[in-house]
């Protein structure tokens, strides 16, 4: 089911895509804004129990859609490998209750390990909290769908340290339409979501 369930993602996405329509862009747009650890030394008591279980399980460092096909595939893995030991040891598969549990731990330490080890390969291209507020003022290029008021598209932009960010951006303006290839200013952000147009009015200082 976990293997079926990565191939429909991959599927939709494909499809989406096709139609100009990101699903895993929106569920991120729709997501609430955590702040992450991202040093061993923060404690509990500064991020919270809830943010240092995501921080271990590397959310944040990659897109959520790749965190998720590695949750998948790490828990199928786990769960066919540990039947066929079992099968192969005693003669008798595991009750599938109790497989899942032992597969389900399995995905969750093969999604902190991969997470983090392709996090060090593809350095972190979501807006790290520190460097957000940097993207207002810049330009960006929408790379994927087509942005309008209310359904932000995918863009990558710049921070000053010259870092590469993947962010979701929509017009500021409500009769405007950014597509795939439009590079855009960048003026303001509200939460994940970031406000752009494509081009300055004279009263508007780009510095």
């Amino acid at each position: 089911m976990a293997l079926l369930v990565m191939l429909a993602i991959g599927a939709l996405e494909v499809l989406a895509l096709l139609a100009g329509f990101s699903p895993s862009a929106s569920i991120e747009a729709a997501l609430p804004e955590i702040d992450l650890p991202d040093a061993p030394e923060l404690s509990g008591a500064e991020f919270g129990p809830f943010s240092l279980i995501l921080g271990w399980l590397s959310v944040g460092r990659l897109p959520l859609l790749v965190l998720l096909i590695i949750l998948l595939s790490s828990f199928a893995i786990t769960g066919y490998s540990l039947q066929w030991a079992t099968i192969a040891a005693t003669g008798a598969a595991l009750p599938p209750l109790l497989a899942s549990l032992v597969a389900l731990v399995g995905g969750a330490f093969g999604m902190r390990h991969f997470g983090r080890w392709l996090g060090r390969i593809f350095p972190r291209d979501h807006s790290e909290a520190a460097s957000q507020a940097e993207l207002v003022g810049s330009y960006a290029t929408i790379i994927r769908g087509e942005a309008k008021p209310g359904q932000p598209a995918e863009a990558k932009a710049q921070d000053l340290r010259g870092r590469t960010h993947y962010l979701l951006v929509e017009p500021r303006d409500a009769d405007a339409r950014f597509a795939a290839g439009a590079r855009v200013f960048i003026v303001s952000r509200n939460r994940t979501i970031y406000r752009a147009v494509d081009r300055l009015d004279p009263t508007e200082d780009p510095s």
